[in-house]
């Protein structure tokens, strides 16, 4: 989990764009600081006896610096901790935070400065570029600007020893003038001494917080920039710093926000991605503080379960309700950006990124980063993510694409309730077994899934898996014994598909194309010592390694298991049962659907 962290809403500023509107009330900071440590000490306990590991803990505001220097210490020393207390496991996942990480308008840099060297704070400060337009648009609650002592605390940064770096949010306003903002940043680059490598950019979007808070001065909000103006920036600064001292940046940083890596391109951010307040709401993100549709619970009086599952159902409900755009659905690099930010979606009322066309600009720039979808490989991630995303609408294509005059005659027996295949399978203590849904489990680094039949499933999960992932079956004994007189000559049946399609076969149908199959005999399988007797192990690590030079990126894979006894079972059912036969014309057997990835967190998505 990614959790931002607002311990007050307060705010020293009141900029003329805010996402948060009038919820910046500076009367609320007593109230804040009283409670802000507390609310974040219990919520961290209340996720991990959950069993979720926050695994970066970042602090939002309002303006975090408005807080007493004791509460401020108090919460920096509680991150700390519990990076310090996790470090093994956060480091076997890959993550590397040890220090506190916090979002600052600079306003009160140079007063905390040692005590953010003291406990190493990572800090990303939020200007205005060009820095004029820090001082029309930056002001304190009495309308003045600060510009000076914003330059005198970013020459401060510049000396600062620990992780920092600058961003800026743009509006249309702000891109009036590229020359003016491109001289900004060389600016604060070489007379300032901040290294502008380190500078991420941001596009501002219609608030309707904030059109509340000016209502009737429509004139003192911003206006979101066109992709047109996007683009022009874009291109402008890679006129400008390609081949200098800051090109990296430029290529690495700057535009980071419509990458991959960033939450506005998360499958469902709703899975990942939470912002906890001090009195225990909890929000999609600082884009959706008070925002009713974006309010996911609070962790004080709702179950962390039911927060999680209320945070993915909320972000999928937006996406949903602004429906898939055309351009989207075709898109080759809809697997990368999966159609933007529902929150900005829902401000916009938009299906579609509003930073599409950047994005599209970025990905092509980088082809080897991002490589665009051939067709198939575009229709398959397509698929996908309607089925994840968009199931009604996968629902709606595949009956439009049904022959309105079918000319398939189905017996009416077929829909008799004792012929249904879960009647079936419950009047054969065989088919019990094998279609049971706690007789065959996959370890994956420690987490254990039981797996199920593909046709009886509820829900379909995807995962990504890689080399270094650690995978190990578990079976339960009695599964070898079913059909079975001689368990000798049982195995554990083991069948690699891909998601390429292949017609062969009388009915000429289209099918995943078959990989491997492996089968291991019941004497050569170990003990199991973390089920115990009653199960036997394989590790399937070696297996997937050997099997990946047949994996092709961005296409799913497909592992059943069952026995080999239980197999032909299987099929000596369809020899003697037509309505069994038609039921589970597609494989049956227990099954797990995964990407080949060795650089993908594991668990890509659930729908």
């Amino acid at each position: 989990m990614h959790l931002l962290y607002v311990p007050t809403l307060c705010c020293n500023l009141s900029c003329r764009y805010c996402y948060l509107g009038s919820q910046t009330d500076p009367t609320t900071l007593k109230l804040d600081a009283g409670r802000a440590v507390a609310t974040l000490q219990q919520a961290l306990q209340r996720l991990l006896d959950t069993g979720v590991l926050p695994f970066n803990v970042s602090l939002h505001g309002g303006e975090v610096t408005t807080l007493p220097v004791k509460v401020l210490d108090q919460l920096f020393s509680t991150i700390n901790r519990h990076y310090l207390d996790h470090f093994d496991q956060l480091n076997a996942l890959g993550y590397r935070k040890s220090a506190p990480h916090l979002k600052t308008n600079l306003f009160n840099f140079h007063k905390l400065y040692d005590l953010f060297d003291q406990h190493r704070v990572s800090i990303s400060a939020s200007i205005d570029l060009p820095l004029s337009l820090h001082a029309k648009y930056r002001t304190d609650h009495r309308g003045r600007s600060w510009l000076n002592r914003t330059i005198e605390n970013l020459r401060l940064l510049a000396r600062y020893p620990h992780n920092k770096k600058i961003s800026a949010t743009l509006y249309h306003e702000h891109l009036q003038d590229i020359p003016a903002l491109i001289d900004a940043i060389w600016t604060i680059h070489r007379e300032l001494g901040f290294d502008m490598n380190n500078f991420n950019i941001m596009f501002g979007f219609g608030s309707e917080l904030n059109c509340r808070k000016f209502s009737g001065q429509p004139e003192l909000g911003l206006q979101q920039a066109s992709e047109a103006e996007q683009l022009a920036l874009y291109h402008a600064l890679q006129d400008a710093f390609s081949g200098t001292e800051l090109e990296e940046g430029l290529r690495r940083n700057w535009f980071d926000e419509f990458k991959p890596s960033y939450c506005t391109n998360a499958f469902n951010c709703g899975e990942r991605f939470y912002l906890l307040q001090s009195d225990g709401t909890v929000w999609s993100c600082v884009r959706g503080q008070g925002v009713e549709q974006l309010q996911y619970g609070n962790i004080f009086t709702d179950r962390v379960q039911d927060i999680l599952a209320e945070g993915s159902r909320r972000v999928r409900l937006l996406h949903q309700q602004q429906g898939l755009d055309p351009d989207c659905r075709a898109c080759e690099y809809l697997q990368i950006c999966h159609t933007g930010c529902p929150a900005v979606k829902l401000q916009n009322r938009s299906g579609k990124s509003y930073t599409c066309a950047l994005q599209k600009a970025i990905y092509r720039d980088n082809p080897a980063s991002y490589p665009p979808l051939g067709p198939l490989e575009q229709a398959a991630a397509a698929r996908e993510y309607l089925l994840g995303m968009h199931p009604a609408l996968l629902q709606d294509a595949l009956t439009q694409e049904q022959p309105k005059n079918p000319a398939v005659l189905i017996p009416v027996e077929l829909y008799e309730e004792w012929n249904s295949l879960q009647a079936l399978i419950a009047a054969d203590p065989l088919l019990l077994q094998l279609y049971s849904p706690d007789a065959i489990v996959l370890e994956l680094n420690g987490e254990l899934l039981p797996l199920q039949s593909q046709i009886l499933a509820p829900q379909r999960s995807l995962y990504s898996v890689g080399a270094d992932d650690r995978l190990v079956l578990h079976v339960r004994r009695s599964l070898f014994e079913a059909n079975c007189t001689e368990l000798i000559r049982n195995t554990l049946y083991i069948q690699l598909l891909r998601d390429t399609t292949v017609v062969y076969g009388d009915e000429q149908r289209s099918k995943q194309e078959h990989l491997i199959t492996h089968q291991i005999f019941h004497n050569l399988l170990q003990p199991d010592l973390l089920l115990g007797d009653g199960w036997l192990t394989a590790d399937l690590a070696g297996l997937l390694q050997l099997t990946s030079r047949y994996f092709i990126k961005n296409v799913l894979n497909n592992l059943f298991v069952t026995t080999g006894q239980l197999r032909e079972y299987h099929y000596q059912k369809q020899k003697n049962n037509a309505f069994y036969h038609i039921q589970a014309i597609n494989l049956p057997f227990q099954n797990f659907e995964f990407y080949w990835d060795s650089e993908t967190e594991y668990v890509i998505k659930r729908s």
